[in-house]
This record gives C-alpha cells, sequence and structure tokens, in this order.
C-alpha cells in the first residue's frame, strides 16, 4: 500500500531539504560535533615566574596571587557554567537572552553551534590589612600566543576611555520595544557584575565582579592576562599613587562539564544571581536647632522609619541585595567605608557639627553617595534652599565642585533599570505648592557624588500597600549606582 500523497511529498522535501537545498539549515538534521574550551591555569609558565605569590586555588581552576596583606584570584568563566550556573533563567530565550556574556541557547544555523560572544574572567580582590587598593579593567589586556591582544571592556559609553558593553550592544539593539526591554535587562545584569574603577577597596573589604574581553580566536592555546598599573596606594589628595603591573598565565584545554554541573554561585559573590549580595546603608542621624521641640516619641532624622527597612525589602526582593541598615552621625569611622548614605530630613531643620561635615565629605572623597530626602513637608524651615546650601557646605570641603538639576540622560536615572523621567513624588500627591521636576546633584570631578530630592520619596517607600514601584526603582538605581562606582 502506497504511503498518502502528502506524506510522499513530506518525505520528498525532507530528503531534498537534508540532501543539500539550503546548507544554511542543514545542521537541523547533521549537528556537528564541537568541542567546548576553558582557560585553565598555565601550571608551567606560573612556575617559570619564580614568584612564590602564585598559586592555584583549590579547584585549580584558577590563578592566586596572594601577597599577605591581600589577594587577588582570577579565574576564566565558560559559558557553559555563564549559562547553567550563573545566569540561567536569563539563557532560555535564544537571542532574546538577556543574559548579555554569552550567545545563551542560540544556535548559529549556518555553523550549526553557539560562538563565544566575550571572554569573560571573574576577578576576586581581597583586601586583608593593605592600603586602599584599586583596579581599573580598561587598563588590562589579554594577549595570545598568536600576538593577538585584546583590551578589557569598560561599561557605559560615557565612562568608558575606549570600547564598552554598552556601545557593543547599543549597535546590535533594533529600534522595537522589546528590543529595548532586552537591552535594558542586560545593561541592568552588566551594571550589577562587571567590575569597574570606582572607590577603593579599603583594608578588611572585598571586591568581586566579571571583566570582559573580545572572544579568542580558535586557534589560541595560550593566553596571559595582564593588569596593568593595579593600584595599591592613594596619596593625601585620594589620587592613586603607587602601582604594579600583574601577569596571570592560562592555557586553552577542554572543558569538563561534569567539573561545573554542582557549582552553585558562591553565597556571597556579587555576581551570582541566584545568591545575595550583602551591602550596608547608612543613614545620617543629626539634631534639631537648638530650642526646637520635637513630638514625643519622634525621632526628628527619622520621622519615616519604615522607608530604609521596606525599601531593603524591596532590594532583596528585585535585586537580591541584601541591605544592613545603620543609623551613624558624620564623625562616624563606619562612613568611611560607606558605599551609600541616606540623609531623610526630618520636619526640623538638620544641624551638622564641623566636624560632621567633613566626616560625610570624606565618605565621599572614599567613593560614597549622598542621597538625601524630603521625609516630612515642613513649615519650620525651607528645606529644598536648606538642602542645597547643605551640599554648597559639603560641596566646600572637596573643591572644584558643580550643583546641577540632573537630566534625565544621567546614569544614575538608569544603573539598574530606566526612568525615562523622574518619578511621581509625595509633593506631587499631595499637591504641594513649589513642586520640582527634577533632582539635584553636587557633582565631583566629573560624576554625581551627591543626589537632592525635594519629592518625598522616603514617605512613599514606608508604605507598603500603594503603588510605588518607580519610586523603589529609582532608589535602587541609587543603591547601584553607589555601589558599581
Amino acid at each position: 500500500m502506497r504511503p498518502p500523497a502528502s506524506v510522499r511529498v513530506l518525505s520528498f522535501a525532507l530528503l531534498a531539504f537534508a540532501g543539500g537545498c539550503d546548507d544554511a539549515f542543514k545542521y537541523l538534521f547533521y549537528p556537528p560535533e564541537s568541542v567546548e574550551y576553558a582557560l585553565i591555569p598555565d601550571v608551567d609558565l606560573l612556575m617559570a615566574a619564580k614568584d612564590s605569590s602564585y598559586s592555584l586555588s583549590r579547584d585549580s581552576l584558577a590563578v592566586v596571587y596572594n601577597r599577605g596583606t591581600w589577594k587577588i584570584e582570577v579565574k576564566y568563566m565558560p559559558d557553559f557554567q555563564l549559562n547553567n550556573v550563573e545566569f540561567p533563567e536569563e539563557s532560555q530565550d535564544g537571542e532574546s537572552s538577556s543574559n548579555p556574556f554569552t550567545f545563551a541557547n542560540w544556535i548559529d544555523p549556518q555553523t550549526g553551534i553557539t560562538p563565544n560572544r566575550f571572554s569573560v574572567f571573574k576577578i576576586s580582590i581581597f583586601n586583608y590589612s593593605a592600603s586602599k587598593l584599586n583596579f581599573d579593567p580598561e587598563r588590562s589586556f589579554l594577549v595570545t600566543d598568536r600576538g593577538d591582544l585584546l583590551s578589557g571592556y569598560g561599561r557605559e559609553e560615557k565612562t568608558s576611555k575606549n570600547q564598552s558593553l554598552e556601545g557593543y550592544f547599543k549597535r546590535r539593539k533594533g529600534a522595537s520595544g522589546v528590543e529595548d526591554e532586552i537591552f535594558e535587562r542586560r545593561m541592568g545584569i552588566i551594571r550589577t557584575t562587571v567590575l569597574y574603577l570606582g572607590r577603593p577597596i579599603y583594608a578588611g573589604d572585598n571586591r568581586e565582579g566579571f571583566v570582559i574581553y573580545d572572544p579568542l580566536p580558535e586557534s589560541v592555546e595560550k593566553v596571559k592576562l595582564v593588569f596593568r598599573e593595579f593600584i595599591l596606594g592613594y596619596d593625601e589628595n585620594n589620587e592613586p599613587s603607587q602601582f604594579t603591573d600583574l601577569t596571570f598565565y592560562f592555557e586553552r584545554t577542554a572543558l569538563s562539564k561534569q567539573a561545573i554541573v554542582g557549582l552553585k554561585p558562591r553565597a556571597d559573590s556579587a555576581v551570582a544571581t541566584g545568591s545575595f549580595r550583602e551591602i550596608e546603608i547608612h543613614q545620617l542621624r543629626y539634631r534639631p536647632p537648638e530650642g526646637e521641640e520635637v513630638a514625643v516619641g519622634t525621632e526628628e532624622w527619622n520621622v519615616q522609619p519604615n522607608a530604609l527597612p521596606v525599601f531593603a525589602e524591596f532590594l532583596e526582593d528585585s535585586l537580591r541585595i541584601r541591605a544592613t541598615i545603620k543609623q551613624v552621625s558624620g564623625e562616624s569611622s563606619d562612613l568611611q567605608s560607606a558605599s551609600v548614605v541616606f540623609l531623610l530630613a526630618g520636619p526640623t531643620d538638620p544641624i551638622f557639627t564641623e566636624n560632621e561635615i567633613s566626616g560625610i565629605a570624606n565618605a565621599i572623597k572614599g567613593g560614597a553617595l549622598l542621597v538625601i530626602d524630603n521625609s516630612a513637608f515642613a513649615t519650620q524651615y525651607q528645606y529644598p534652599q536648606r538642602a542645597e546650601q547643605l551640599l554648597e557646605v559639603i560641596g566646600s570641603k572637596l573643591g572644584d565642585i558643580k550643583i546641577t538639576a540632573l537630566s534625565p540622560d544621567n546614569p544614575i536615572y538608569r544603573s539598574w533599570k530606566k526612568l525615562d523621567k523622574i518619578p511621581e513624588g509625595m509633593d506631587d500627591r499631595e499637591n504641594m505648592p513649589n513642586r520640582r521636576d527634577y533632582l539635584t546633584g553636587l557633582m565631583w570631578r566629573n560624576r554625581v557624588v551627591a543626589v537632592m530630592s525635594t519629592k518625598g520619596y522616603s514617605m512613599m517607600w514606608g508604605r507598603r500597600n500603594e503603588p510605588n514601584t518607580e519610586q523603589f526603582i529609582l532608589g535602587a538605581n541609587f543603591v547601584t549606582y553607589a555601589i558599581s562606582k
């Protein structure tokens, strides 16, 4: 019995298709055998360096450089690990996947394989008791045994010296709203995981993140990763003054997936989406003017006691950032290692001593972002004028500053998720007079180091059952901007 005509036609079409009618799709039927590669430490070259500071990690996959008071670990991240361990949920949508470091599960129909998008290394820096350390990924590069030189990527276009990841994805982005959303998701991951020259790494601190280079040509067998001018110290003006060059050697080998399948992102990893990043949020205490009465049972510097705790819950749920809130004075030594500092101005004029102002300015010099918000619409003083005066006084301790309205394209509005305009504030909801539709920034060395809001966002953060998503996103942008500097 002959098969139905439709089956005969389909069979003929499949045979013709598989027989070469369209080579672009032959891999649907005959997928090529492909070998995935990884980079592991090149033991011979490390020994040839004759430097006892070099060693291997316990799993022999990372190069360790240990100087006693500080240590660096450098590990190559194969695509298989990035897709299946670090970003599994972000690697399942083919070309639309939000994992920015690989092509995820997309297969090139021309070759039948998934190419590498980048070469990715995870860098872990530990400062046990040394002076302030720092690292600029854009001063690093890969050198291959073929003579290729691959420079490190910066993050945002505006701040990068050469190539940037933002520019890379902008050039490949379509014009649709879906493409915009994919781009923003990718940039959100980049801003929270890719290393950047920011605040120094103080004694007792550590920093971990990715450094990105172009993909390696297939014929490469050995590479060396060079860190130029790794910063070992700063001068009295908080400028880098001591440097060293570091070299890490790797060789290419077939990937052992079995060694990766059982891995889980480290609990303290800043690059693991499945784990939490631990940070501290500092809230400034202050005194009311002498003789001014404060309502019984309230603290003038904390009239919205639920604001930061509820905001911290949002960070944990949405960004997997676990924040501990510390309430400190401007003279506290804790401020000197702060990343983000909140001043929630209450119903009374916030008063700070000269020493407290100096402490806040020194925290900014060390890399902290100061966020000032109106947490109570006061009648005793003019909050906008007082807050701007405070910015000017702090700025006088920094020198060469500028106080300006922050335009919507400033990175502080989009360090995690992009906001096209400033969100509605409590002043808008209560129809307060003289409302502002912008944030004020204190600029120092071409960067926002303090931001002042008149909108009353802290009043909104403390209200769990109201639709305040954009207001929380703005606050999260402040935090990610601060911790990724």
